[in-house]
């Protein structure tokens, strides 16, 4: 992890708090009182890495200010990232003091039904834990209609039936297809006559597809001013990846979320 005060200040914050216990992966040891491993390039620091976590020696990796396409694609290689890893995504609105996440289906590209699946199951157990009550899904496409030549309207469509059927977790009910407008506004959902009451109040919007997910993130962080964090879900092995320029509050709010994830995972196994 190359040197950045700010993500140290974070790390130092999160462990002063009794979050985290740090071991530092770098070209130099950045605080004397934390364990150090010495790594003087970014794939031998991901390798490092990877193998501290097939030892158990550590429980999340942290990804620091190395670059985030080289970071993910040297962690796949040494440790192998299924299509089953799910990039959740946590948004604080703070106009509507509201928290909502989104599954990014960052591994998978164009996820199918059965990986859409598996990310649903992996995200549940951290929702529960966030949310009272039952936890609302709108699963979207690109226009809120069923259409055979539009697949992400059919897996929408296909979530919404299952969650009707009661085939997840009780507290998760999924409505779909829906567009972002629809998902996002009452006003818009009556002006297109969708009944639907839960309009601006839903708490996950499961993302038909990487490229749109990007950008329903960056649309919501810089135009929508709405802060943004976010944990890489694999298994037991979480990473915790810089989603963009970040505060200290919001990179210490990361590691925060990452430990969360952890936590409830070993509560589940």
């Amino acid at each position: 992890m190359p040197e950045n005060r700010q993500c140290l200040a974070a790390v130092r914050f999160a462990r002063d708090r009794k979050l985290i216990d740090p071991v530092y992966i770098a070209p130099r040891n950045p605080d004397q009182s934390s364990t150090f491993h010495r790594a003087t390039t970014m794939h031998d620091a991901v390798n490092l890495a990877s193998e501290l976590l097939a030892a158990d020696e550590v429980d999340m990796v942290i990804q620091g200010t190395c670059n985030r396409k080289q970071f993910l694609s040297y962690y796949a290689g040494s440790k192998g990232l299924g299509p089953q890893a799910v990039y959740a995504t946590a948004f604080f609105d703070p106009r509507r003091g509201k928290t909502f996440f989104a599954i990014d289906p960052l591994v998978a590209a164009v996820p199918t039904l059965e990986n859409k699946l598996i990310q649903i199951a992996a995200v549940t157990p951290m929702l529960k834990t966030v949310f009272r009550g039952t936890i609302r899904a709108a699963a979207l496409a690109p226009i809120e209609t069923v259409n055979p030549k539009i697949p992400a309207t059919i897996t929408a469509a296909v979530l919404a039936r299952m969650s009707q059927r009661r085939q997840f977790d009780r507290r998760l009910k999924v409505e779909g297809p829906l567009d972002i407008d629809c998902a996002l506004s009452p006003v818009a959902a009556r002006r297109k006559g969708i009944d639907d009451r839960f309009a601006g109040s839903y708490q996950l919007f499961i993302l038909p597809d990487t490229n749109s997910a990007y950008f329903f993130a960056t649309f919501l962080k810089y135009v929508g001013g709405v802060p943004t964090i976010g944990v890489l879900l694999h298994d037991n092995n979480h990473l915790a990846l810089n989603s963009g320029p970040l505060t200290v509050a919001e990179q210490a709010a990361e590691i925060a979320l990452g430990v969360l994830a952890h936590d409830i995972r070993q509560t589940v196994i």
